[in-house]
C-alpha cells in the first residue's frame, strides 16, 4: 500500500535524523517525531527490518548501510526537490 511505505519512509528518515544526532532510536523517540502510534511504528520498524533497511534489538534499532544509503539518498532527493521548486518561484 502506498500509505505504508510514505509512513515507513517517514520512520526511516526520522531514524536517520535520530542517528545522525547520535540520540537513541526507540520506539518511543520515533512515536514522537512521526505520526501515528505504537502500532504503526512497530508495523513500519517490521516492513523496514524485512527489508534489511533497519536492524532491531530489543531495546534500539540501528540502520543496515542499505538502510543509511537508501535514508541519504531520500535526503538528497528532497533536498532536490525544495531546491528546483525554489528556483521555479523565483523564475
Amino acid at each position: 500500500s502506498v500509505g505504508f511505505m510514505q509512513y515507513d519512509i517517514s520512520v526511516l528518515r526520522a531514524i536517520l535524523r535520530l542517528s545522525r544526532h547520535r540520540r537513541s532510536v526507540d520506539q518511543a523517540s520515533l512515536v514522537l517525531r512521526v505520526e501515528g502510534d505504537d502500532a504503526d511504528v512497530r508495523g513500519a520498524l517490521r516492513r523496514l527490518e524485512s527489508e534489511g533497511l533497519v536492524l532491531r534489538t530489543a531495546d534500539t534499532t540501528h540502520l543496515t548501510m542499505m538502510g543509511l544509503a537508501v535514508g541519504v539518498a531520500l535526503r538528497a532527493q528532497a533536498h532536490n526537490r525544495r531546491a528546483s521548486l525554489r528556483v521555479r518561484k523565483a523564475a
